[in-house]
């Protein structure tokens, strides 16, 4: 079905977007790596993701026949974020027909204003502390919807303000994935899978699996395939191009150290690369933590209950496979699941605890092939709060954002 006159003009914005980013690439990559502290190899595999999910709205344009813009947007992106999430959920809001507030947080300044470069008229940001533009933007008649990106904790706070003010509030919160191997057949392809999905960008990533449950006949290669595997990765400076996983902040090491001394004082066994270091990265304080496996895991351990972000595979074995859906089952949180072994039952299962289920590829291997893949999790993971027919609604699982900022 071919776009309106309208939806047409909102894809050349789009496009335009693009051709600026494909046109400049290479002086963004540069000053993503001289302003942000994550890896030149995962900045340009985002700028690339950039470019597809761009590329790819011209595609969905079918899905809002018949919809109106909400009117005004508000969005709260992540600091973790370079340039394919901000890019895309702009993008998203700007083919919904809406105008667009856009909101990083103060300590990417910088890079704002590349993002700022990029984007040009289509969004205006905004420089505001967190709290304060989330209770502004819900205050504010003229905004019809916010989307915010961060912890469950402080978001569950802004819930009655929702319903007083009638603004609608789409929650990405955190995630603990579980990773089930249920096929010892599948353990090589499953180690490699693991190890991509769980080191990018040092794991922070919400969609990074977390925690793992391996079958007892596929526990013990498997464990020993991810270490040989993570043993092989390369840490260091992010400027490096060789680095594949560089440091974290220091708050996220030291929750990483108090996991790994609650799992190592329950019996778990840590299986470690190097020394972890600190270092600066363009002005920031961080931490370089070792890609580490961490086999013996079980539930009792904060670990496996915890939101990590951060390069640890956490392995725990399941003595059967319902053992395993259960453990996956068991956690406040639902952004994503992955599933080695095609077992009748196990993804519409995992589907009504998760968001995304990932058969035999990973989140990183989907998004290449789905760039514009519905996303968004279960439970503490994620939500949409909204008025509809005089009724508040509470609704989670995964969703198209194009469509959450239009109405029909």
């Amino acid at each position: 079905m071919s776009p309106t006159a309208d939806t047409a003009c909102r894809l050349d914005v789009i496009s335009a977007i693009c051709r600026r980013l494909l046109g400049s690439a290479a002086e963004v990559e540069d000053a993503a790596v001289s302003l942000l502290p994550f890896p030149r190899q995962v900045i340009r595999a985002d700028l690339v993701l950039a470019v597809s999910r761009l590329e790819a709205f011209a595609d969905v344009t079918a899905w809002l026949v018949g919809r109106q813009p909400l009117g005004r947007v508000a969005l709260a992106l992540p600091g973790n974020a370079i340039l394919s999430n901000p890019l895309a959920t702009i993008a998203a809001s700007v083919l919904a027909g809406n105008k667009t507030l856009v909101r990083l947080p103060r300590k990417r300044r910088a890079w704002t204003e590349v993002l700022r470069e990029l984007v040009g008229d289509a969004a205006e940001f905004v420089d505001h502390d967190g709290a304060g533009f989330l209770a502004h933007a819900m205050r504010q008649p003229e905004i019809d919807a916010l989307m915010a990106f961060g912890d469950d904790t402080w978001a569950a706070d802004y819930e009655m303000l929702a319903r007083i003010t009638g603004t609608k509030f789409v929650f990405e919160g955190p995630g603990k994935d579980p990773f089930l191997v249920l096929c010892p057949a599948l353990v090589e392809q499953a180690a490699a899978a693991a190890v991509e999905a769980g080191m990018f960008n040092a794991g922070q990533a919400c969609t990074s699996p977390e925690r793992f449950y391996v079958v007892s006949a596929a526990y013990d290669d498997f464990v020993d395939c991810a270490t040989d595997l993570v043993r092989g990765l390369k840490t260091g400076d992010p400027a490096d191009p060789e680095t594949q996983v560089g440091p974290l902040a220091p708050a996220v090491a030291q929750r990483i150290d108090d996991q790994l001394r609650d799992a190592v004082a329950k019996g778990a066994v840590v299986l470690s690369t190097g020394l972890r270091r600190s270092m600066h990265v363009n002005g920031e304080e961080r931490v370089l933590v070792p890609p580490t496996v961490v086999a013996g895991v079980d539930h009792r351990m904060k670990i496996m209950r915890e939101e990590t972000f951060g390069p640890i595979l956490a392995i725990q074995r399941a003595g059967s496979i319902p053992e395993a859906l259960e453990l996956a089952e068991s956690s406040p949180y639902g952004l994503s699941a992955t599933a080695f072994g095609r077992v009748a039952g196990v993804a519409e299962r995992l589907g009504r605890s998760h968001g995304q289920v990932f058969v035999e590829e990973t989140w990183l291997s989907h998004r290449r092939k789905r760039p514009l893949a519905p996303y968004g999790g279960r439970r503490r993971s994620g939500w949409v709060w909204e008025w509809q027919d005089e009724q508040f609604v509470r609704r989670d699982g995964p969703r198209h954002n194009f469509v959450e900022f239009s109405r029909s």
